[in-house]
């Protein structure tokens, strides 16, 4: 077996509009197909790979998430440019979405985390070169 990356990450979201303008607007992907049958659902291009947001309305993820991400650290880090990194976390501000104290060192480059609409644990994260 030779894997060749990774395809897709799926996430669930409460409010699948709500979702797709916090990825769209906020982080600036794109959405690349909608699909409506079974659990309705947007693929998001991520440039290498995509994001599934599945809507599940009366799914209760938060508690779970809180348990997975703040005890066991289950998060997904965007890649981007250390050039444009300053960029992303002054649009996170202005958005008002909660960085805590970051941007943070980690390794050899800067993260920042916070989180999208439905609790669901992000990060950016630039690599020094």
């Amino acid at each position: 077996m030779k894997l060749e990356g990774i395809h897709h990450i799926a996430l669930n979201v409460c409010d699948l509009f709500r979702a797709e303008q916090f990825y769209v607007e906020v982080l600036g992907l794109k959405v690349a197909k909608r699909f409506s049958k079974g659990l309705r659902h947007i693929m998001l291009d991520v440039g290498s790979s995509y994001i599934a947001l599945f809507e599940v309305p009366h799914l209760a993820m938060k508690p779970h998430i809180e348990i997975l991400s703040e005890t066991g650290y289950m998060h997904f880090a965007f890649k981007i440019e250390c050039g444009q990194f300053l960029l992303a976390v002054e649009k996170l501000r202005d958005e008002n979405i909660d960085i805590g104290g970051g941007p943070v060192r980690r390794g050899d480059g800067d993260s920042v985390y916070f989180q999208d609409p439905d609790g669901n644990y992000l990060e950016i994260h630039c690599d020094d070169k």
